[in-house]
């Protein structure tokens, strides 16, 4: 992690660079929600601070100090926002400000409005919400701290309450029957809205995968012309685009804090549910078939009693088929036997792709996590890439990587709670391996930048002793 003091020296050291402002031709951290979603309330972790003070910037409707950074720090994909108004707010260590780009390229500014000299702004208007939305989180007095960005829609109109029925005159007035209270209708899932989006293949998600996954409530399933109990959200949480799933099914569940339920439509447009095959009222499906599997599919982590709590979707596949035993060779006799080369595909190559990753030297100044779960099937010692432990064939991550130019070294860092290792493929083909420099049997890489470094990176988390457990990677560029 930085150090916030030494990354403003840092920064103070370079006061005679030119900077930037703040601009929409640049990306950040992308998210895809719709305003359903986003009626739970989501946050982010962000370092507030940047290098441009956008009073210099002459930014339209904003002739106010603030230090952000060029890039946003995160780019919103919404969705399904026409009933909402959005509230974005921060609570940092420091006096921090918030800078908005709407969807119709609209900039919204403010410094102090959540209190505790923290900035809070709402966003109305469909033309503003549905589309792209870009966030910075700044600071007003040119420093760095740390922060966390909140978002939540809120309904834009409270719903019309019932006209209530005029007693009519009779000469023997009967009595009326009370009016029967209309629910709030709530929209049902629905395949027309996207999730968070990620492309996998079936190769890919042979090395388990783990996603947060806020399960909720919404909608009653039995209303919605689905014969499954419990209750979902009208958006997906998750939409996954599959390829390559052929020769695999794929196993999803969830560990959850309440009794959850699994709600997915796959790739032909079959609605398959689960609640507690996984046990402890979780829920777990296994879906065969590559007509079901290859293209996008969506899922809902909903609730069987129409709550809410904290949960994890774990995806993984399997080999539909055991592979066929390979024949044994029959031994030849040879006067001086030659040694025979490791079987093709075992080892770790660059050959095959993990999971895709654009990013910005610009977006790791502030650390971006990821989720994995480290560990392998193949002893890498006799692999040639200058390591030990275990890992895949294929990495966890296939990072794309642009702007590194302006920085010194890379920072990759794994955190676990096994003994951990860290092998890199960078985009000049060099192999870089590492075991326990993070301290507690936990690996640390800096990877010279520069041009060099512009490219796809590849990462393998594995572990030292062929175990698995969940791990955080973190990626972060340094000045020096």
């Amino acid at each position: 992690m930085r150090y916030l003091a030494t990354a403003t020296v840092g920064l103070l050291a370079m006061s005679g660079a030119a900077f930037a402002c703040p601009t929409y031709s640049q990306q950040g951290a992308s998210y895809t929600y719709s305003g359903d979603q986003l009626y739970s309330p989501q946050s982010f972790g962000v370092v507030a601070g940047g290098q441009n003070n956008i009073r210099n910037c002459g930014i339209p409707g904003v002739n106010r100090t603030g230090w952000v950074t060029s890039a946003p720090d995160f780019t919103f994909y919404l969705s399904g926002m026409d009933q909402y108004y959005l509230v974005a707010d921060v609570d940092a260590e420091c006096d921090s400000v918030l800078l908005v780009n709407t969807a119709n390229a609209t900039w919204l500014f403010d410094d102090d409005s959540n209190g505790n000299l923290d900035p809070r702004l709402e966003i109305q208007g469909a033309q503003n919400l549905n589309g792209r939305v870009d966030v910075w989180v700044g600071t007003y007095g040119n420093q760095y701290c740390n922060a966390t960005l909140n978002m939540e829609t809120w309904f834009a109109q409270a719903p019309a309450p019932q006209p209530q029925p005029q007693p009519v005159p009779q000469p023997q007035p009967q009595p009326q029957p009370q009016p029967v209270p209309t629910p709030t209708p709530v929209a049902c899932p629905t395949w027309q809205y996207q999730g968070q989006i990620f492309n996998f293949t079936g190769n890919d998600l042979y090395s388990p995968r783990a996603f947060g996954a806020q399960a909720q409530g919404g909608a009653r399933l039995r209303d919605c012309g689905l014969d499954f109990p419990g209750y979902a959200s009208t958006a997906p949480q998750y939409s996954f685009n599959l390829s390559g799933m052929d020769q695999y099914y794929l196993v999803l569940d969830v560990d959850s804090q309440c009794d959850s339920s699994l709600l997915v439509n796959t790739a032909n447009g079959s609605w398959l549910f689960d609640d507690d095959s996984r046990g402890n009222l979780d829920p777990r499906l296994e879906i065969q078939g590559a007509q079901n599997l290859n293209g996008r599919v969506d899922v809902w982590v909903g609730t069987y009693g129409n709550t809410t709590c904290a949960g994890t979707l774990n995806a993984e596949t399997f080999y539909a088929q055991a592979p066929a035993p390979q024949p044994q060779p029959q031994p030849v006799p040879q006067p001086q036997p030659q040694p025979q080369p490791q079987p093709a595909g075992q080892c770790p190559t660059y050959q095959l792709y993990g999971q895709q990753v654009n990013v910005t030297g610009q977006i790791l100044y502030s650390p971006q996590s990821y989720q994995v779960q480290a560990g392998g099937n193949m002893n890498i010692s006799s692999c040639n890439v200058g390591g030990r432990g275990y890992a895949n064939a294929a990495p966890h991550y296939s990072f794309n990587l642009s702007g590194m130019d302006g920085y010194g070294r890379l920072e990759i860092e794994v955190s676990a709670s096994c003994d951990t290792t860290l092998l890199v493929n960078t985009p000049t083909a060099q192999w870089m391996f590492d075991d326990d420099s993070n301290g507690n049997l936990q690996p640390l890489l800096n990877v010279p930048s520069g041009g060099q470094l512009n490219g796809r990176l590849d990462v393998w988390v594995g572990t030292y002793n062929g175990s698995s457990c969940p791990a955080t990677l973190e990626l972060e560029t340094w000045y020096n």
